[in-house]
């Protein structure tokens, strides 16, 4: 008895909390249809810390695409197209909007953390956040971030926004995918190939065996016949063995040129965290991060990506070479700094090649 007494408190309970929840959303509903939205309020979560979209520029935002809230009705509220205005816009992370009790629409902001721009060539102009994530520039606004300019090829469209290895694993899966259908194409080449050697070799193996009454000269027409049938068909298998063959060897070029472009891609991403570390480790430090004002990127033809440095003190450019034994090239251009620049001058170099282990190689003007 106690432990039916149990299941039907239990079964009361939560019939009691259902009802209470209808009656809850019944009144929400029937409040939102008959209340009128009074206002806007905004709040950049995270204004302390970053300052680069305020209350007043989503207002703008909002203002600019016509979107109303006063007088409206809650029922109508356009939450979200007040959202997706504001995530069209560059420098914010997240926007979210709802409705207050008191009849108010609240929307919530939060900001992205850039720690670099790229302006390369191909249209290329974004940030990249400390998250990995990018998001394209946007029109009258500046992050004072590290800014990387020239020509490299970045794993992801100019339009691409959102994390750096979602386009990637995109692209590496097509050329999976292809490469699966070309592996398909060539094996299938490769069973007909297999299938005219052996009927070619079927043909080679057979013999005319002279029959008990037959005369000599009927078995020489047959052998005759024969002869001149391995001659003919021979052939044609021959061709056809060559031609499943050549079909076969531009496949296997197709897939390692597709394993190629895999490794390229790759190669390319590689390239890019690596850079992306690097000017982590320039912002690290107060010297450089005062100092490198602009990293110029470029490939050589073999795909190495090579920097060139751009400082704010001294009329010279700095020709960092791979990111590679980056430490050590930057304590020998520190060490240069100290021991050289202050003797010669600052403005007496074009440029300073660090790429050398055991020296540094300057030009003058």
């Amino acid at each position: 008895m106690k432990k039916i007494g149990t299941i039907i408190a239990f079964v009361v309970f939560w019939a009691v909390i259902a009802a209470v929840m209808f009656f809850v959303g019944r009144s929400a509903s029937q409040q939102a249809e008959v209340q009128t939205l009074t206002g806007l309020d905004v709040t950049v979560i995270d204004s302390a810390s970053r300052h680069m979209v305020d209350g007043a520029t989503v207002r703008r935002w909002l203002s600019a695409a016509q979107i109303k809230v006063e007088g409206v009705r809650a029922a109508d509220a356009p939450l979200t197209e007040i959202e997706q205005t504001i995530l069209a816009h560059g420098h914010v992370r997240t926007a979210e909007a709802y409705l207050s009790p008191e009849g108010r629409v609240k929307v919530e902001v939060t900001q992205h953390a850039p720690t670099m721009r790229m302006i390369l060539d191909g249209g290329y102009d974004f940030y990249l956040t400390e998250r990995g994530e990018v998001f394209r520039s946007p029109e009258l606004s500046a992050a004072y971030v590290p800014v990387i300019t020239g020509r490299f090829d970045v794993p992801f469209s100019a339009k691409h926004e959102g994390a750096t290895d979602t386009q990637l694993q995109l692209k590496l899966s097509k050329l999976d995918s292809l490469i699966d259908v070309v592996e398909e194409a060539r094996n299938e080449l490769m069973i007909e190939r297999r299938a005219i050697q052996r009927q070619r070799s079927k043909l080679r193996s057979r013999t005319v065996k002279k029959g008990l009454f037959e005369s000599k000269d009927e078995f020489e027409h047959r052998s005759a016949l024969l002869k001149q049938t391995k001659k003919d068909s021979g052939a044609l298998y021959t061709y056809r063995m060559r031609e499943r063959q050549k079909s076969i060897d531009r496949k296997q070029i197709e897939i390692e040129g597709l394993i190629e472009k895999q490794k390229k891609l790759r190669k390319n991403y590689e390239d890019f965290i690596n850079l992306t570390n690097f000017v982590k480790l320039i912002e690290g430090d107060d010297f450089w991060q005062a100092q490198i004002v602009e990293i110029v990127v470029f490939q050589s033809q073999d795909g190495a990506l090579f920097l060139r440095l751009v400082p704010r003190a001294g009329n010279h450019t700095i020709i960092f070479g791979r990111i590679e034994k980056v430490e050590r090239k930057l304590d020998r251009l520190m060490r240069f700094y100290r021991e050289g620049l202050d003797r010669e001058g600052w403005n007496t170099f074009r440029t300073i090649d660090i790429r050398f282990d055991d020296r540094v190689v300057c030009t003058r003007r």
